[in-house]
């Protein structure tokens, strides 16, 4: 819990020493004051707005950081990490004082300048991207912006009113979450009762007040679980430490909003946490609890086979303890305790094993997602609601039918799980499975299922899939499959119209239309065109003319005639240059067939498609292509292209079709209506 109110220390250099001695004797002293003394001389004359001396900032952050167990390396950037920003020092003069390590992690956190074009959130957003760019690299780069950050909230009542609303409201969306994500709950739970505190100070008294009172009954409670717990614990020769689990004033109103309950609803505010040596102990403990008090099945987590993306691990259980009241219990050995409270500044300790730190902090999810997006993100905007969705993810644990493991976010869809295998597998996605049943890509996943997608060379991203996955690794790799792709026609439309534009004029005469040339396609495709007899002709894959429609046709550069419906939309854009359009008709003919899209929906059931294949093959017409897919679980959706002589024959396959059981709609696709 916070207490709020001001107690100005006058901690100086010592402090930060016997901090550092006590938690990391292996720190190189000299370093650390040869830091403090150059960051003193460098803030000089400078005040905070408490009317501390400006260095008591840059000290308080690195005695959060030596309470970390933080390197050498770490303290002495934190020292110096408002030197740059703050005063005339020069990232130069850093460098060349203290070495390329602490110049990089002091360059990560310094600010970008004001730019006079950039209003002041796009600087900080523009600045929080640096730094997350810098973190990539080096991750004490956040640890050291996340202490300078709480020190600045412990500090915020000198601030005038409209800055502390500004400052908390952007530590509770950005930095607390991001502490979280990179498994630093202890710092992350003190930033969000901080901020709370500032921006919902009723809310935050009254839960506080509640709490209060509540305290001397809790605290019996739980000495008597305690007790219980160790005689059994002693019995059975395990060593444990057991403890009273503070609940923090945030975290108890978010699940009176979420829950709509009472204070005296949420049920793990009574709550205790053992500590043991080894795993093999955490399940052993997990046996006693339940022996002694019955749990509730579906409170049981097991975060320890199954850790969490922030490197986070422990058993949770939920009994009936004594009394009849719920009890949650938390169950880690010390190692993990470090790492729930810490997160990944548990694991950075280069002395010991440089190589295996930088491996756990490249793999946390959270940074390979910033890994891969934020190059491509130029927009700040877009960087901005990006990164906030990856940081309020919560977690699903799904598995592929060989029993691996995989993480998704709350409400993900089988795309999301196949972009988390691997990019090509979700590029080329076209069915999936959920527990050995086909559903729908947009179905949304839940912890425990076994997930199979299905995949082919001819699939391929749609922008209708941006609608519904829910990863921000999965919209990225979408994005940039469907951005490559414009960029691709876009160039070759270019190469085309340089091209054409070096054999053929814009525009064709009226008088000279009919002397085009090229290969006679006339007989295969069935049309006559006015005054010619030899050009090269092609019907539209926009709207797919057939006979019977009524059609015009366009003179392209170097491409022969276009055939076109006359409503076709795509000719809209042509109207300017209406003497590149030429009459044409139709040629009557039997025995020529002209590719058409289908779309047909279904009730599903046993045999429908073998049903609807035989009608096609009644109507004597070709299936050259067909797609299926299920939505919403009954819904059957087909896509054929089939091979029709005009207009007369598609209605007769349509009417046919129509008659089938079950079936509800029927249309060719490019209309996107109903034909009758």
């Amino acid at each position: 819990m916070i207490d709020f109110e001001l107690k100005i220390r006058s901690r100086d250099i010592g402090t930060l020493l016997s901090t550092l001695k006590k938690n990391n004797p292996g720190t190189d002293l000299s370093a650390i004051q040869k830091a403090y003394l150059f960051a003193n001389a460098a803030h000089e004359g400078q005040l905070r707005l408490s009317g501390e001396p400006y260095i008591v900032h840059p000290l308080e952050v690195a005695i959060i950081l030596a309470g970390l167990k933080l390197d050498t390396i770490t303290i002495a950037a934190a020292l110096l990490h408002d030197t740059v920003e703050d005063t005339g020092t020069s990232m130069d003069m850093i460098e060349k004082a203290f070495g390329d390590e602490i110049a990089q992690l002091v360059d990560g956190v310094t600010k970008i300048s004001a730019i006079k074009s950039m209003t002041k959130a796009t600087a900080q957003a523009a600045t929080l991207r640096k730094m997350l760019i810098a973190t990539i690299k080096d991750i004490r780069v956040i640890i050291i912006k996340l202490a300078d950050k709480l020190h600045n909230m412990r500090t915020i009542m000198f601030q005038p009113p409209e800055n502390q609303v500004r400052v908390a409201r952007e530590t509770m969306e950005i930095y607390a979450p991001l502490a979280r994500r990179l498994g630093m709950s202890k710092i992350s739970s003190e930033l969000e009762d901080l901020s709370f505190h500032v921006l919902d100070p009723e809310d935050y008294n009254e839960i506080k007040s509640a709490i209060a009172q509540r305290d001397t009954e809790l605290e019996a409670y739980l000495e008597n679980v305690r007790k219980l717990l160790d005689k059994q614990l002693r019995e059975l020769g395990i060593s444990a430490e057991i403890t009273g689990r503070a609940k923090h004033y945030y975290s108890i109103y978010k699940k009176t909003k979420e829950q709509k309950k009472t204070i005296d609803e949420i049920y793990d505010i009574r709550a205790i946490r053992i500590i043991t040596h080894d795993i093999t102990d955490c399940y052993g403990i997990l046996g006693v609890v339940h022996t002694l008090w019955s749990p509730i099945a579906s409170r049981f987590k097991d975060y320890i086979a199954v850790p969490k993306s922030n490197m986070y691990q422990s058993l949770h259980t939920t009994v009936i303890g004594p009394e009849g009241h719920r009890l949650e219990v938390q169950i880690r050995t010390e190692k993990m305790h470090a790492t729930a409270e810490m997160g990944i500044a548990a694991h950075w300790l280069y002395k010991e094993d440089h190589g295996a730190t930088r491996r756990d902090y490249k793999n946390l999810t959270f940074l390979k997602d910033i890994t891969e997006w934020q190059s491509d993100l130029k927009d700040t905007r877009e960087f901005m609601k990006t990164l906030k969705m990856d940081l309020y993810e919560n977690e699903i644990f799904v598995f592929t039918p060989k029993g691996k493991i995989i993480k998704l976010p709350i409400n993900a869809t089988p795309l999301d799980f196949a972009y988390a295998i691997h990019t090509e597998i979700g590029n080329t996605t076209v069915g999936a499975k959920v527990n050995s049943q086909m559903v729908p890509l947009k179905t949304r996943l839940k912890s425990g299922d076994i997930v199979e997608v299905m995949t082919s060379k001819k699939g391929h991203p749609s922008e209708a899939w941006l609608k519904f996955v829910t990863s921000p690794s999965a919209r990225y790799k979408i994005r940039t499959w469907l951005r490559k792709q414009i960029e691709s026609a876009t160039r070759a439309d270019s190469d085309e119209r340089q091209n054409s534009d070096k054999t053929a004029a814009v525009s064709i005469p009226k008088d000279e239309q009919i002397k085009l040339k090229g290969l006679s396609k006339q007989r295969k495709i069935g049309i006559t065109i006015e005054g010619a007899s030899d050009v090269l002709i092609r019907l539209s894959q926009c709207c797919q003319p057939i006979p019977g429609d009524d059609v015009v046709g366009f003179i392209t550069r170097g491409r022969g005639i276009t055939v076109h419906r006359r409503n076709c939309p795509s000719l809209k854009r042509l109207n300017n240059e209406k003497e590149r359009f030429i009459n044409i008709m139709w040629e009557a003919s039997s025995d020529t067939f002209y590719p058409v899209k289908v779309a047909v929906e279904a009730i599903d059931r046993p045999n429908l498609l073998k049903d609807i294949a035989d009608e096609i093959s009644l109507a004597k017409t070709n299936i050259i292509k067909v797609e299926a897919h299920l939505e919403n679980s009954d819904i059957a959706m087909f896509k054929f292209i089939l091979e029709v002589r005009g207009n007369d024959h598609l209605k007769e396959i349509i009417a046919r079709l129509k008659k089938i059981k079950s079936i509800t709609r029927v249309y060719k696709l490019n209309e996107k209506v109903v034909l009758k």
